[in-house]
Formats: structure tokens, sequence, C-alpha cells
């Protein structure tokens, strides 16, 4: 029974490695987290919904392109630091968590509670919601499995081919992109705290912008319509409806607009700051820049199948 559940359920199509278990994973993870989300638990249920059960559906396509050392090299490069400097966004006010939002983790952290106030230390010294912490790894890996997946069911290698007009692509946009972002800082200071969100599009353009510079692969890959094609659908196709949906109408966080820069848009009363459209971009290449530089860097420990990552011999 088992083994018929592993079979392939399409061979040979471009879903040809999903199987019935991963099918019934993804079940598993819409019912637990519809059944939060009606609960009033809309954060771990979303989450739960589309990010778990997005990384489950893509896991095998990804799998079979790198090795578990891209994992925790990935995870390495980036968690630790997106944490910390979330952690000190919430502790200046750049944002915060509704107190009236019911967190299903919240028992697991419980404002400082704990002997000794354990939680509080053991969280960097704030309330933030447990839960933030699990978000960050579960979104490093849903970037990168999903990429895999995007990368495996693109409709013909036209897409990861090099096109000599796309060329001067990337510096004529991310060039000014980076520019407008470093500008931003000048232009509207925060006179009360640092902006630690801005920081953490920093460390995204500085992974983007070294990727670039050091492998000869990421600068290929990004000649290719594959690359621009991926950064449309996250940069402006996902990732703004996800922000909008958490915060407009699940209210999981809240940006404090007089502790950052100026709203760009108000969404049923929740406000985002328009320095966040970059982190939008960043999102889109950081991912992707840092997977050719492990590439360039450690080869065959971190890629299982060169013949299914693009410009990975390059």
């Amino acid at each position: 029974m088992i083994e018929r559940l592993r079979r392939p359920l399409w061979p040979g199509s471009r879903l040809g490695l999903t199987t019935p278990l991963d099918l019934l994973k993804v079940a598993a993870c819409v019912v637990a987290g519809v059944l939060l989300y009606r609960r009033g638990y809309t954060y771990e249920g979303s989450v739960l919904v589309y990010m778990v059960g997005g990384i489950v559906f893509a896991w095998p396509y990804y799998a079979a392109r790198y090795t578990r050392w891209m994992t925790s090299l990935v995870f390495a490069s980036i968690v630790p630091a997106t944490i910390w400097l979330q952690n000190k966004a919430v502790e200046v006010g750049l944002w915060g968590y509704p107190g009236e939002k019911a967190y299903w983790l919240g028992w697991f952290t419980r404002v400082g509670e704990g002997p000794l106030r354990w939680s509080r230390h053991l969280w960097l010294g704030n309330d933030m919601p447990v839960m933030e912490y699990l978000f960050y790894p579960a979104f490093c890996l849903f970037q990168v499995v999903l990429y895999a997946l995007y990368s495996h069911v693109l409709p013909d290698r036209y897409f990861e081919e090099e096109h000599p007009r796309l060329r001067p692509l990337f510096p004529w946009i991310l060039g000014p992109v980076t520019a407008a972002w470093l500008l931003a800082y000048v232009r509207f200071p925060n006179p009360r705290a640092t902006d630690y969100a801005w920081w953490m599009m920093g460390c995204g353009f500085a992974i983007t912008w070294a990727g670039w510079a050091w492998s000869p692969s990421f600068r290929a890959y990004a000649r290719s319509p594959a690359f621009w094609l991926w950064m449309l659908l996250m940069a402006v196709g996902f990732l703004p409806v996800w922000e909008a949906f958490h915060i407009g109408i699940n209210g999981d966080w809240r940006w404090n607009i007089e502790n950052t820069f100026p709203a760009a848009y108000t969404f049923r009363g929740a406000s985002l700051p328009f320095h966040e459209f970059f982190g939008y971009v960043t999102s889109a290449t950081t991912f992707q820049a840092l997977m050719f530089f492990l590439i360039r860097r450690f080869g065959a420990a971190v890629v299982k199948d060169r013949s299914l990552v693009p410009f990975s011999d390059v």
C-alpha cells in the first residue's frame, strides 16, 4: 500500500515527481490549517495551508536538484540575521502584534512568562509571538522549494537559456532600484529609531549583488527570461497580495507608520510603508543569488543533479 502511494501520479509529465502520498500530506496541511483558521488562529492557519502545504508539494522537485547541505547553508546565511533584525524592529516599534490577536502557539511564550521569565530572555528581550520564529525558516524554505518547482514546470528550455538582449537588464533595473532604496533612508530618515526593516532589505540587496558579482552562473541566469518572470511572479504577483492578506484581512501583524517610512497605501485600515516594495524585490532575487553563490563555492556538496539546475556548470 505504501509503495503505491509513493508511485508518481503523472510519470513523464511536468509534475512527474508528485505522488499520492504528497497530495495526502498537502491535504492534511490544508485541513489542519482551515480548522485553526476557523478557530481564530489566522496566522498559523494560513501558513499551514499555503506555506507548509506548498513546501510539501514542491519538496520532491527541490530534493531532486539539491542536497540537504544547500538547505542548511541557505538557512544559516539568512535566518539568524532576519530573526535578529525582526526582533530589533519589534523592540523599536516599527511594527507590532494586536493585543487581542489569538495565536495557537501563544501558549509557548506568553508575553515573557515562564520560570525566571525564560521566554522573554530566550526570545532576545521582547514579546514577539513564537510564530514569528518559525515563520522565517518556513518562508526561507518556501522560497527555495517553490523556486525549484517553478524551474521544473517552465513551459520549455527557452526560459532557462541566456538571451543576449537581456544582458544589460540586471544592472539597468536592479541598479536604480538599489539606488532608490539607499536614497529612501536619506530622504525619509527615521527620527525615532533605526529602521530595521530597511536593514533587512539591505541584507537581501547585498546578497543579490554579491551573487551577481561573484557567480558567473547567477549572471548568466539573470540574462534568462526565467529570472525576470520569477521576479514578476514574486515581487508583483505574490508578495503584495500575501502581505495585504496578512495585515489587512487577518491582522496578524501591524505596521506602526509613525515609526517608519511614510505609508504607500492603506488596505482595510492597515497601512503599508512604501519601502516595503523594496523588500518584495529582494525576496524575489536573494534566494536565487544565494543558491547560485553556494553552487559556485561548494559544487557537488549542494547540487544533486546539475542537469536539472540551469547554468550550474557555468
